[in-house]
């Protein structure tokens, strides 16, 4: 149920909202930042102390006189769980709602084995996560889940997963509610792009950018758009969806159902069979050697190791890969006038410049001049389960403003 919020409500989460954002910051900094004097903000803060949602954390730095008092989130309003349901790995961070910490860790998916044992394994994954986190009895306030498929956030429903296999064991799951189910606490449920995306804007190289893009290539390709500084949804929430703009219309057979989609052809999925099937038929490479002549142990990592040492097939694949990538890339550049590109997944996180400058020159010869110009791209420098911190971000957000309202409410009848 929504709640009607007054303007001092509104004013109070947002300030809770910005010192989640700007830890160990101060009143004098939140007085700036909201354009709200000195006496309102300390009368605010004073407020939400007295409801402990906010602790005092120290003597932050001053250039003159009296040092400023800094401000927090304090640690015993709970923990969350974040989780990033990938194609081939899941990851699980379990933090507190200052974003710190405590564990993390990585396992297979293994998809192949259906959905119903992906839930059990993943669910069996998070127990013994807040297990090992020691997350005390209802100190755990909330669950968020990315998931690489296409994603009802407002529902919270997986509507389907365009992997070969996937489509119909992940098609119309209520995946926020099976969760809150299995573990008694509000649930969120995103797309993993869109989670990677969050975690860059508030950890990465975004947090002091107001208009972005944000590209993830993996397995699948995803896009996110930031305007003045917030997530893009689209009136559908489906807005992204970078991978699934047609690149050749006679292409091959995306497992959307569509053909010629960039993900079909420049995903890292696409670059590993692209390699692998030239490599069957008789084409020459190191890429065997470095794999011991198992070709199922190709991954995009090898690709680019076997390209950096001059292997002629690697090189082509990956420099095709990338043209079509900055193909499409340049359109949206022209439409919606970036300030920064920023890239992630295993494409990048891999090969570092030694593509990004192949991606560049296309940009600047497929864009115009102004627009290209203007664009930085960049490479992403959080680890692999930046989703998973995202998700752990996403439900924090929500669980930030129902303690408030628990909080406000018990003060309320004191």
């Amino acid at each position: 149920m929504k709640r009607t919020q007054s303007k001092s409500s509104q004013k109070e989460l947002r300030l809770l909202a910005l010192i989640l954002g700007n830890h160990n910051t101060s009143r004098i900094e939140l007085a700036k930042m909201t354009g709200a004097s000195v006496g309102s903000m300390t009368a605010m803060v004073r407020r939400l102390i007295l409801n402990g949602l906010v602790v005092e954390s120290g003597k932050g730095p001053a250039s003159l006189g009296r040092k400023p008092v800094s401000l927090s989130l304090p640690s015993e309003l709970g923990q969350v769980v974040g989780i990033d349901l990938g194609s081939f790995l899941t990851r699980i961070v379990v933090a507190d709602v200052s974003s710190k910490i405590s564990y993390k860790a990585e396992m297979e998916t293994r998809m192949a084995e259906g959905r119903d044992a992906v839930i059990r394994r993943t669910f069996a994954a998070i127990h013994h996560a807040i297990k090992e986190a020691r997350v005390a009895r209802g100190a755990l306030k909330g669950i968020g889940m990315a998931h690489s498929g296409v994603i009802d956030s407002q529902k919270g429903v997986v509507l389907c997963f365009p992997r070969p296999g996937q489509m119909t064991q992940w098609r119309n799951v209520p995946l926020r509610n099976i969760v809150e189910k299995e573990f008694g606490v509000p649930s969120a449920l995103d797309d993993s792009a869109r989670m990677m995306a969050l975690a860059e804007k508030h950890f990465g190289l975004g947090q002091e950018l107001n208009d972005a893009l944000f590209i993830e290539v993996g397995m699948g390709i995803g896009a996110c758009i930031f305007v003045d500084g917030k997530l893009y949804r689209g009136s559908g929430g489906s807005a992204g969806e970078f991978g699934h703009m047609t690149v050749e219309e006679n292409g091959p057979l995306c497992s959307c159902g569509n053909r010629g989609c960039l993900e079909a052809m420049a995903s890292c999925a696409a670059i590993i069979q692209a390699v692998k099937s030239a490599i069957e038929q008789g084409v020459n490479s190191k890429i065997p050697e470095l794999v011991d002549g198992n070709l199922d142990r190709i991954g995009v990592e090898v690709i680019v190791q076997a390209a950096k040492e001059n292997d002629v097939l690697s090189f082509r694949v990956l420099r095709e890969a990338i043209a079509r990538i900055g193909v499409m890339l340049a359109d949206v550049i022209n439409l919606l006038n970036p300030s920064s590109v920023i890239f992630a997944g295993p494409l990048f996180r891999h090969s570092g410049d030694f593509l990004l400058d192949h991606l560049k020159d296309v940009i600047r010869r497929r864009a115009l001049e102004k627009s290209a110009g203007e664009a930085q791209l960049r490479i992403s420098n959080l680890g692999s389960e930046a989703a998973a911190l995202g998700a752990a971000r996403l439900i924090t957000e929500q669980v930030l403003e129902r303690l408030y309202h628990e909080k406000m409410a018990l003060h309320a009848r004191a």
